[in-house]
């Protein structure tokens, strides 16, 4: 008999725990997505050898509470940060948030719980994309105009989605990750010139390249100018053909910039 009331007793401290932790995880805002994977929802888990993160599965557009759905200039992107409840969202068939700066794009992210990916972080999440050098359909990467807008609803390409499940991570917009260089060097290295990708590090940065195409890294490009500090956008635009792709690099423009065809993703 005494033996059943311990049982008893144990089996009510696990229940109890369990209700206090998910009442917790509640309290804090934590709320797993469908599919199970411990990240929030409209977010997908990237496995990583230096460890799991959650990145949007969708280019970030403005949430409901936002001033302007539909940014048309960065006057637009200022009035929406300076909302509290403007939100940025990872959410299908919805207009990405263009016409935002990298500095702005940080500040996005942290309002909603998060950050910028690192450039290593947006790499891995973009491996696997189906990344074509010609006849892109309206089903493939927005790479050459080929979905109904420019930029198109997030999540239109159906095959442009990375083995983890993150979706236009080649063309639509440009994306910003959280570096930049400085007179043409990164992490103390310098960078190489403009030119077609041959040769990437681990964090799929160019460290070589060249004015052939090479089809091992798929044509994809680095635009860069040296001088100055540059923040990093990566992954192509709507109209950068063949050039876009998981390998490829903007580093032409300051921290400032922004225009129609960069936008951003989160992480956690």
């Amino acid at each position: 008999m005494k033996f059943l009331k311990q049982i008893l007793i144990v089996v009510i401290v696990i229940i109890i725990t369990s209700v206090v932790v998910k009442a917790g995880d509640e309290f804090f805002g934590k709320k797993e997505s469908d599919d199970g994977n411990n990240c929030e929802a409209g977010m997908v888990l990237v496995e990583s050898s230096s460890g799991s993160f959650c990145i949007d599965i969708y280019e970030n557009s403005p949430g409901e509470d936002c001033y302007e759905i539909e940014i048309d200039n960065q006057l637009d992107t200022s009035r929406n940060l300076n909302k509290k409840e403007c939100i940025p969202v990872s959410e299908k068939e919805r207009q990405p948030w263009k016409y935002i700066s990298q500095t702005q794009a940080r500040v996005a992210c942290a309002k909603a719980g998060k950050r910028l990916p690192t450039s290593r972080e947006w790499y891995l999440a973009s491996l696997g994309i189906s990344d074509l050098s010609d006849d892109w359909s309206k089903h493939d990467c927005h790479v050459d105009s080929n979905w109904d807008t420019q930029p198109g609803l997030t999540g239109s390409g159906r095959n442009c989605v990375s083995a983890y499940g993150a979706y236009d991570m080649i063309g639509n917009l440009w994306e910003w990750v959280d570096e930049e260089i400085s007179d043409g060097m990164l992490d103390d290295k310098k960078m190489p010139e403009a030119g077609y990708v041959v040769e990437v590090n681990k964090k799929g940065i160019p460290i070589k390249t060249s004015t052939i195409q090479d089809e091992n890294f798929n044509n994809d490009y680095l635009w860069i100018k040296i001088k100055g500090i540059k923040g990093m956008a990566r992954g192509g635009s709507w109209k950068n053909n063949k050039k876009a792709g998981i390998y490829s690099m903007y580093l032409v423009s300051p921290t400032s910039y922004t225009g129609v065809g960069v936008g951003f993703r989160c992480v956690k």
